[in-house]
């Protein structure tokens, strides 16, 4: 089954207020997920992997993807996760570059191919949440992003 956005929201990442706003109606709701996906610059897009490659690397895909899915009742934590394709320890490498999680995160999981997830604990500021997100992609891609981004809303 495949699953479409409800809407697409491009945005800069110096001005991702409808990206919290999108956040925040799904949040009331307690359904549904946003991803998040970067661009690259034109002159740095990763080669397309084959398919052997992306059954047995032990890496992510190269260009992350960050997903936020809010909690499922009121006052639970959301779901935070980045998909990328730096490695083994992201949450070290980010820690390296002084982007430790923010006060509150849990790790569920650090993993070299399914990247990182962490919990957000309900009332934490989301528009920080999401440039702590977006900061992170920059840490954990090899190629240059432009700031430019592409938010994926979907509703169930």
């Amino acid at each position: 089954m495949v699953v479409t956005p409800a809407e697409e929201i491009p945005f800069e990442e110096d001005d991702y207020a409808a990206v919290v706003d999108a956040i925040d109606l799904l949040s009331e709701r307690g359904t549904g997920w946003i991803n998040l996906v970067p661009e690259v610059h034109e002159d740095h897009q990763p080669a397309p992997r084959s398919f052997a490659a992306w059954v047995f690397a032990s890496r992510g895909e190269p260009v992350p993807m960050i997903t936020w899915t809010p909690p499922a009742r009121p006052g639970g934590r959301a779901s935070v996760g980045i998909a990328h394709g730096a490695g083994p320890r992201g949450l070290a490498r980010l820690a390296g570059a002084g982007l430790t999680l923010p006060p509150g995160w849990i790790k569920v999981t650090d993993h070299a191919r399914r990247g990182i997830v962490c919990t957000v604990p309900d009332g934490a500021d989301r528009s920080d949440a999401v440039h702590w997100l977006l900061t992170a992609a920059h840490v954990l891609c090899a190629a240059p992003l432009t700031g430019s981004w592409l938010a994926r809303v979907y509703s169930t």
